[in-house]
C-alpha cells in the first residue's frame, strides 16, 4: 500500500510539472485585456442616407444621433399643420345625364389640408330630377332641393407631393327633398285603370352616411381634377315619406363624383434642416425624448474618417 501511494505521488508531481511547462510559454505570448471606454466621450458623427421619414436624401449627411426607437417608428408628415385649402366643384352628374340618368346633383366643396395627411371636408349643393314610369302609372318631379355633407379624408400619400392624393373618407349627410307625384294610376283585377289623386308638395328630411375612396391629380398650376366612388349607407327619411330621389344621394347606394379643384396656400415639403432639432445639446435621452441630432453638413467622400463611419441604409437609425 505504501508503494502504491508513493507511485501516485510521483505521477501527480509529474502531471503538475507538465502543465506548468506548457502554460508558462503560452503566458509570454500576451493576454487579452479589456479596453476602457469613456462614457463621457462625445459621440462620433454618422453618415446617413435617409431622413427620419424614410425618404432617401439627395446628398448623404453627417450628424450626431441618439435615437429613441419608440419615437422613430412614430409616423410624421414633412408638411406643416396647415397646408392649404382646395375649393372644388362636382360636375359628375352632367356626364351621367348624357347616358340616361334621370336626376342630377351638383355641389361645391372646401377641403383643408392638415399636414397633407388629414382633410376635413364640407360639401353643399342642389339636386333635382324627373321620372316617368315605364308603364305610365305615375310621374315624379323632384324640385331643386338643398343637401349638405361634412366629413374627413385620409391621404395615403401624405409624405409625397401634395399635388397627388389617394384617399378614403367618411361623410355625414343631410338633404331636404321636395317632389310632386302626378298621373297616378293603378289597374285592378278586372283590368280597369283607376286614377288616384296627385300627391303634391311632398317633402321630408333624409339623413345618410357615405364611405368614399378617390384620387386627386394636379393638371396645371393650382388646378386639379378628382374622381371618387361613394357608397351610401343607413339612409333614413323623417316625415313619413319615401322619396324616389334624394339630392346628393341619388336613387341607389352607389355613386361617382368628378370634381375640379383649385388649391390655395399650399407649402413646400420641409428640407432636412427643418426635420432635425436646432440645439441637440439641449435634448435629453429619456425614453420620451425626440431624437437628438445635429447637422454637420454634406459628407465629403475624400475624408476617410467620415467614410469609415458610414452606415448602410438598413443600419441607419433614421431610416426607420
Amino acid at each position: 500500500m505504501k508503494k502504491l501511494l508513493d507511485i501516485m505521488k510521483l505521477v501527480g508531481t509529474g502531471l503538475m510539472m507538465t502543465v506548468a511547462a506548457v502554460a508558462y510559454p503560452q503566458s509570454n505570448k500576451g493576454t487579452i485585456t479589456p479596453v476602457e471606454s469613456d462614457d463621457n466621450a462625445p459621440p462620433k458623427p454618422i453618415l446617413h442616407y435617409y431622413d427620419k421619414h424614410g425618404d432617401k436624401l439627395e446628398t448623404p449627411v453627417l450628424y450626431l444621433a441618439e435615437l429613441d426607437t419608440a419615437s422613430a417608428v412614430r409616423p410624421s408628415s414633412p408638411y406643416p399643420l396647415y397646408n392649404g385649402v382646395s375649393i372644388g366643384a362636382n360636375f359628375g352628374d352632367a356626364i351621367m345625364t348624357l347616358i340616361g340618368q334621370k336626376h342630377q346633383s351638383y355641389d361645391i366643396s372646401a377641403m383643408v389640408s392638415l399636414h397633407n395627411w388629414f382633410f376635413p371636408v364640407v360639401e353643399a349643393g342642389i339636386g333635382w330630377g324627373n321620372y316617368h314610369d315605364n308603364n305610365d302609372l305615375y310621374r315624379i318631379k323632384a324640385y331643386p332641393s338643398f343637401y349638405a355633407k361634412v366629413g374627413i379624408n385620409y391621404n395615403f400619400l401624405y409624405k409625397s407631393d401634395p399635388a397627388y392624393m389617394a384617399y378614403i373618407g367618411l361623410r355625414a349627410c343631410a338633404a331636404h327633398p321636395r317632389w310632386d307625384k302626378t298621373d297616378i294610376k293603378s289597374i285592378n283585377e278586372d283590368g280597369i285603370t283607376i286614377t288616384s289623386p296627385d300627391q303634391l308638395n311632398k317633402s321630408c328630411l333624409s339623413v345618410y352616411g357615405e364611405v368614399v375612396a378617390g384620387l386627386k391629380v394636379k393638371i396645371a398650376g393650382p388646378f386639379s381634377l378628382g374622381w371618387n366612388v361613394r357608397y351610401r349607407v343607413v339612409k333614413k327619411n323623417k316625415g313619413g315619406a319615401d322619396p324616389w330621389f334624394v339630392p346628393g344621394y341619388g336613387t341607389g347606394p352607389l355613386g361617382v363624383n368628378i370634381s375640379a379643384y383649385f388649391t390655395f396656400g399650399e407649402k413646400k415639403k420641409k428640407d432636412l434642416t427643418d426635420l432635425l432639432p436646432e440645439h441637440p445639446a439641449d435634448n435629453t435621452t429619456s425614453p420620451t425624448a425626440e431624437p437628438s441630432t445635429s447637422t454637420s453638413g454634406p459628407a465629403s467622400p475624400e475624408s476617410p474618417s467620415e467614410s469609415s463611419s458610414a452606415t448602410s441604409p438598413e443600419s441607419s437609425p433614421i431610416g426607420m
